[in-house]
């Protein structure tokens, strides 16, 4: 029996999660090459992993070797500059995520049926029983959709310098302060500077004001480039040697 290919995706809205942390997903439609639809449910980050997969994968078609040969989309994003309301950013993420989609499974055969995106669109586990909580576009019945969630990306200041080690990692120096996109239970976070998006470890960086623990997809614009990120592994490894 032929192993069913990813016929059409659509990223329909973007739901708050409360747990682990406060967080956001994107509610994903997928039709599927035997007649099937599904919802599945993605946070940012593991769009992140998506790209970093096909851009080792794929360097020529990703532009590695020649950025005029990339064929790969970019994974849209924009550096944060100020803390910011993470609904609004989640929503207005949802139409370019939606059209990296769309353009990932209309690449050649060999990269949109490739195992990587046919893993990331199956549904899994988590995906059959989400949280029965309202999509974050619609509004509150009596309430104000735009000030119903005034959560904001976390601050952190620097304590020491960090010199990056992959290429999906981050410098940071004493001082610095960046926002938190999302906190890996690796000991890793994810973070935001005025110049850069990467990974960090977390005992580099020391709360500016209080905390919550929550993460969410930086804003849409500018290009990133996506590479590696580091596994849990390496991760144990270089904060061992960090402390």
């Amino acid at each position: 029996m032929p192993r069913r290919t990813v016929q059409e995706v659509t990223v329909q809205d973007v739901q708050k999660r409360r747990n682990p942390n406060k967080h956001y997903v994107y509610i994903i439609k997928v039709a599927w090459s035997d007649g099937s639809t599904e919802i599945i449910f993605r946070r940012y980050s593991k769009f992140f992993d998506l790209q970093m997969e096909l851009l080792d994968k794929f360097p020529v078609e990703g532009g590695q070797k020649d950025p005029k040969r990339r064929i790969i989309p970019f994974l849209p994003g924009k550096i944060l500059f100020r803390r910011s309301h993470i609904r609004d950013v989640a929503m207005k993420r949802l139409k370019p995520i939606n059209e990296y989609c769309r353009a990932l499974i209309q690449l050649p055969v060999y990269i949109s049926q490739c195992e990587e995106v046919r893993l990331f669109f199956e549904t899994r586990p988590e995906d059959l029983n989400p949280p029965k909580e309202e999509p974050s576009g619609k509004k509150k019945s009596g309430g104000d959709s735009s000030s119903a969630d005034p959560l904001l990306l976390d601050q952190y200041v620097a304590v020491t310098d960090y010199e990056k080690q992959e290429s999906s990692e981050i410098s940071l120096y004493v001082g610095q302060v960046v926002e938190v996109i999302e906190k890996n239970e690796s000991g890793w976070w994810f973070v935001s500077t005025e110049d850069a998006q990467g990974w960090v470890p977390a005992t580099c960086l020391e709360a500016q004001d209080d905390p919550d623990d929550f993460s969410l997809p930086a804003e849409e614009g500018k290009v990133l480039l996506f590479l590696s990120r580091p596994s849990k592994e390496n991760s144990r490894n270089k904060l061992n040697g960090t402390q």
